[in-house]
């Protein structure tokens, strides 16, 4: 039985030509970072090399825009998930995306639809303690100073 890294080391060497019309139909489906075209193309036995050939073709082709893909990443992670501005950071940081591309994705969160995200995601927690409510708000992502704005909006709204 061979394992995935020998199983590697047999494959034939790909061709570039190959790899960037794999990698731009994966881009062209989806809204993908460099590093998932990185991981995507490393699954497929590209050299080093060819990774970065290709995501500079891409990036001059405009398959792949790390701004788009923070907007992107931002709204689905807000409008489907309900994830909080913590969490939405660490998981485009993770992607190695420049800092001041999330910055300004982060900008652009409609705060009615994050207030109302908070405040679907306590009411679900309802009868629970205060403290496991703010532990599973936390793990959602959410900072202290987002569920103290979101208590004076309670307080205001009575």
């Amino acid at each position: 039985m061979q394992y995935k890294s020998e199983q590697i080391e047999d494959r034939k060497p790909v061709d570039t030509k190959v790899l960037l019309e794999r990698a731009a139909r994966y881009c062209a489906g989806a809204e993908h970072c460099a590093a998932d075209v990185a991981q995507l193309l490393e699954r497929l036995g590209a050299t080093g090399v060819q990774i970065d050939e290709v995501i500079g073709i891409l990036k001059e082709q405009k398959y792949i825009d790390e701004q788009r893909y923070c907007r992107a990443f931002v709204h689905d992670k807000v409008a489907f998930q309900g994830w909080g501005r913590m969490k939405i950071v660490m998981g485009l940081r993770a992607k190695r995306l420049p800092e001041a591309a999330i910055q300004e994705a982060l900008e652009d969160i409609d705060e009615k639809i994050y207030a109302s995200n908070m405040r679907k995601a306590i009411q679900s927690k309802r009868g629970q303690d205060r403290q496991k409510v703010m532990r599973f708000m936390l793990q959602r992502g959410y900072t202290f100073d987002d569920l103290r704005r979101y208590a004076n909006m309670d307080a205001e709204e009575e």
